[in-house]
């Protein structure tokens, strides 16, 4: 987001040819003409900072990076419940040209690192520590807050539901560095006294947490279309999003109906297109399944049942789905909203 205190960096050859006086007007549409000038001297000593001290920051900052890698890499306790996942977890072989499938190797160390960088379209940001932790049987979510944040004060922002995202950055210290690993090692044994301590039954309670992490994963659905009354084009995918947005700010074009116990997949049935009146956004992972004006496919519902997380932007459990009603989506068709 554009703030007092954002640097905007223009690096094109047709900059100042196509769009330097449109780009200079949506500036000023959106810049104070009072800034505040603490903030505006900031971003002169992080200039002064960046060209004299930058490659000593940043090489510190990597480095600091692939020692909790090649830690979580090598450690038996710590490669027991926790995962880094690397270039052939993250990047589809065709995007990744040098066939290089990971950064660290136990015998040559991190030479390839180089190669990837060089050749590949995509590559991993080797100080952006992305963990699976579905070994565990603990979600991201939970292990987010119960766990780091809670019990040991490390924050992070990033979850998905079976991993978590470390970002170190120039104010990284080995000291931060040791202290995680030491957390996480702390972590791991007590996940290995919960199991030693545990009966069959809370066993097998662990056993099924675990397998919903790892291998009973719910496949991403795919965008299934928006309905004919939000598109220009009857002829195109396109959808007028911002159309179906703004319709449903009239309470009488919408309804809700729920899930859970069929009511929405007993319409589904019966042949009518249910389409969402807003963005349903589970977190984590923190990215729309639905968007107005979108027609609801199994495929989505499935995805929303198979979901462990406590929290879903744009769904009330008591109530449902808020979706447009026959009478508004027939309206809008026929031009009369």
């Amino acid at each position: 987001s554009l703030r007092q205190g954002s640097m905007i960096h223009v690096y094109d050859q047709d900059y100042r040819q196509k769009v330097e006086s449109s780009f200079h007007e949506a500036y000023m549409t959106h810049t104070s003409t009072s800034p505040n000038y603490q903030i505006v001297a900031s971003l002169d000593v992080g200039r002064m900072q960046a060209e004299m001290e930058g490659f000593e920051l940043v090489h510190a900052q990597v480095e600091a990076a692939l020692t909790l890698r090649e830690q979580l890499y090598t450690n038996p306790l710590l490669k027991k419940y926790f995962q880094v996942l690397v270039n052939k977890d993250m990047i589809p072989l065709e995007y990744r040209q040098s066939g290089v499938d990971t950064f660290y190797d136990p015998s040559s160390g991190w030479n390839k690192m180089e190669e990837a960088w060089a050749h590949d379209e995509f590559v991993v940001d080797p100080s952006r520590i992305t963990m699976a932790i579905g070994k565990s049987g603990i979600d991201g979510d939970t292990f987010k807050n119960e766990y780091l944040m809670n019990q040991f004060g490390i924050q992070i922002n990033k979850t998905s539901r079976n991993t978590v995202l470390f970002m170190t950055n120039i104010g990284t210290t080995r000291g931060s560095i040791a202290y995680l690993l030491d957390v996480l090692i702390k972590l791991a044994k007590g996940f290995d006294r919960r199991w030693e301590e545990s009966s069959r039954p809370e066993r097998k309670i662990i056993e099924n947490k675990v397998k919903s992490l790892t291998e009973d994963l719910p496949p991403l659905p795919d965008f299934s279309r928006f309905h004919d009354a939000f598109k220009p084009n009857l002829d195109s995918p396109e959808g007028d999003i911002r159309r179906a947005y703004f319709l449903s700010y009239d309470e009488e074009n919408t309804e809700y109906l729920r899930f859970d116990n069929g009511e929405l997949q007993k319409q589904m049935a019966e042949g009518r297109d249910v389409v969402s009146a807003s963005f349903v956004i589970p977190y984590p992972p923190g990215f729309p399944v639905l968007v107005p004006g979108q027609v609801i496919s199994e495929e989505i519902l499935h995805f929303l049942q198979a979901l462990d997380v406590k929290e879903i932007h744009g769904y009330r459990p008591e109530l449902g789905l808020i979706v447009y009603n026959v009478e508004a989506l027939e309206k809008t068709i026929a031009g009369e909203d």
